[in-house]
């Protein structure tokens, strides 16, 4: 696939190794918090419905809702990303049809699958508002889409370039430097503070609630629910079984009013008009 954007350039060549990294991480807060980020799709997929995972990386959450009885579709633009799909599938021993496609372009045509999915890929992309009206076309009536948000601790300390489940000596400045960076992208009336990507000049926006509501809804979307990704409380629970159970606990009001803005991410419930 050839990309003149160099940002997809970037993403057709990248390995994210999530499967390794975030879902299967030895630290329980960050397998926590990624494997609660794809499990909150499932409630919403029904057996033998046509579904879509746009960007689906490497198809952690295809072969999710493969495994639940849904005809499932991956696509996502970066080679090694689809190898690693493929492998996780395999390995899990169900049926997931995966290609190569822009998220931009999406190579279908329009009212193709019941369930559209977008999980933490529309931030990535060079034209935000093209992906979602490309995730409104294809889908005949849902589409579930979450993306990282900015209004959580554990959002802030890796806005401030520290990650959120093991505290090292640098943490206790990432904290209130995530936390100047979000205030600052607020104040410049922008949709959100920028992190980069991978350590890279690709720009990968954590979004205002409020920003990705108003997106989805451009986009000709009704968003039915929203809620918060898991409500990470950063450090604390890495250790502390009884604290791991309150930050399960914690997760069951992740729908309520004022709440639902204040997650790792959020996911939104969308109907086609």
């Amino acid at each position: 696939m050839t990309n003149p954007d160099p940002i997809k350039t970037f993403y057709t060549d990248f390995h994210d190794k999530i499967y390794d990294k975030r879902f299967n991480s030895p630290y329980w807060t960050r397998q926590y918090a990624h494997r609660q980020i794809h499990a909150q799709f499932l409630p919403y997929i029904q057996k033998d419905q046509t579904v879509l995972d746009v960007g689906c990386g490497e198809g952690i959450l295809s072969s999710m809702v493969a495994k639940q009885g849904a005809k499932t579709i991956g696509s996502e633009i970066s080679a090694p990303n689809l190898q690693g799909a493929q492998e996780v599938s395999d390995n899990w021993g169900v049926q997931v049809t995966y290609l190569q496609a822009d998220a931009e372009n999406i190579p279908f045509p329009s009212n193709s699958f019941d369930v559209v999915l977008s999980s933490h890929v529309l931030e990535h992309l060079p034209n935000i508002e093209k992906g979602l009206q490309e995730l409104y076309r294809v889908t005949k009536s849902k589409a579930l889409i979450a993306m990282p948000t900015c209004l959580n601790p554990a959002c802030w300390i890796i806005l401030g370039g520290e990650n959120y489940y093991v505290p090292n000596r640098r943490s206790a400045l990432a904290f209130p430097l995530g936390i100047a960076r979000t205030v600052q992208a607020f104040i410049q009336g922008k949709e959100g503070p920028d992190e980069g990507y991978a350590g890279s000049d690709v720009p990968h926006v954590w979004r205002f609630p409020w920003i990705m509501k108003r997106l989805i809804r451009q986009a000709g979307f009704t968003i039915e629910k929203f809620e918060a990704g898991p409500l990470i409380v950063p450090f604390i629970a890495e250790k502390s079984k009884a604290y791991q159970r309150f930050q399960q606990k914690l997760d069951s009001l992740r729908d309520k009013p004022v709440i639902q803005n204040f997650g790792y991410g959020s996911m939104a419930v969308c109907r086609k008009n």
